[in-house]
């Protein structure tokens, strides 16, 4: 079998255009996030990508098979590739059609070493323990090296919503049957997701929540940018429209007491922001929001709920464990140093 022709988008309307071939790429990925997907990506370069934008794509008889979303970034003195998505985004990778996995991404590195005099470093973070880019062969004559990065707390999930509670560690499990009794006794307890005619004010609610809970540490927390809002504003709409959106708001009676914003692709959830009203800190309002996350993931038959970057304790009480990420750094030669670069 002949091997697939490499070819590379460097336009945002070059972006748009693969969107239908990279979102049936995506489906046949099995390892694809929503991270990967058109409607994150393509939203994070309008917002944020303003150097030189590399995406390798890889084709055969037209079919694409793979796609790898990088630019150029240029600061302290030296020309870094990096994923596109990086900052904000838990889990960079390519994708990759089941038939060309480490072929697709040997060839997309074979490539980048033909083209090292447009960079000094090439720094693919936030690589997941079964990343064809992190185990793909390197080129001859690079330095690589594979550097660890924030572990990603994950929870296993059963089937049912009963065996949900009997996995539970035994204090989380007495503290939601706790926190939900209280809460009863003052009104009803109700949590909504986000639809179509919902997804702005169910967003404008995570904002205002995430940001007073924030504001009560004394810190401002990541929506205060305006920049990152506006992303999520175009980005969380696309995501609904593929049934990858998670964003649940809780409610009081009337009151919007706590939001969570999350994410799912076929096996997974993904916990990426919440936000409380502390007002009702005593209910502990964001462990009932997760909760009804959780629980909504095992109904939707996910096998795992990922807790995403940081070994913040509150994971840890849910039983999730620790999923290692990799940054993967090449250089040509050895003549400078290699330097951890913040993901």
């Amino acid at each position: 079998m002949s091997a697939p022709a490499l070819d590379v988008v460097s336009s945002l309307d070059g972006l748009e255009a693969l969107r239908h071939d990279w979102t049936d790429l995506w489906r046949r990925d099995p390892s694809a996030t929503p991270f990967q997907s058109p409607e994150w990506l393509i939203p994070w370069w309008k917002h944020f990508g303003h150097e030189d934008l590399l995406v390798l794509t890889l084709r055969r008889h037209g079919t694409l098979l793979g796609l790898v979303p990088l630019f150029i970034s240029e600061g302290a003195g030296e020309r870094v590739l990096l994923p596109i998505g990086c900052g904000i985004t838990d889990y960079c990778d390519g994708l990759f059609d089941p038939s060309i996995g480490q072929q697709g991404a040997a060839i997309a590195l074979a490539y980048l070493a033909s083209e090292n005099r447009r960079w000094d470093l090439c720094d693919l973070q936030q690589l997941r323990p079964d990343s064809v880019l992190l185990h793909a062969p390197s080129p001859s004559g690079w330095v690589d090296r594979r550097i660890p990065q924030e572990p990603s707390p994950v929870l296993p999930i059963p089937g049912t919503v009963e065996a949900l509670a009997r996995q539970l560690p035994r204090r989380m499990a007495a503290n939601l049957r706790y926190y939900r009794r209280r809460a009863s006794k003052l009104g009803r307890l109700c949590a909504e997701a986000a639809e179509a005619e919902t997804v702005a004010a169910s967003l404008d609610a995570l904002v205002r929540l995430h940001g007073a809970c924030w504001h009560y540490r004394g810190l401002p927390g990541v929506l205060a940018d305006q920049a990152i809002r506006r992303f999520h504003e175009e980005a969380a709409p696309l995501l609904l429209a593929r049934d990858m959106l998670r964003l649940y708001v809780l409610r009081l009676d009337n009151r919007t007491v706590a939001a969570f914003y999350g994410f799912a692709d076929r096996t997974r959830t993904h916990y990426y922001l919440s936000g409380f009203d502390p007002a009702f800190a005593g209910l502990s309002p964001g462990t009932l929001i997760v909760a009804h996350a959780i629980e909504q993931a095992v109904r939707e038959r996910a096998a795992e709920f990922h807790f995403l970057r940081g070994g913040e304790d509150y994971k840890y009480h849910w039983g999730a464990e620790d999923r290692p990420s990799y940054s993967r750094q090449f250089r040509r030669g050895g003549i400078r140093s290699v330097s951890l670069l913040s993901p």
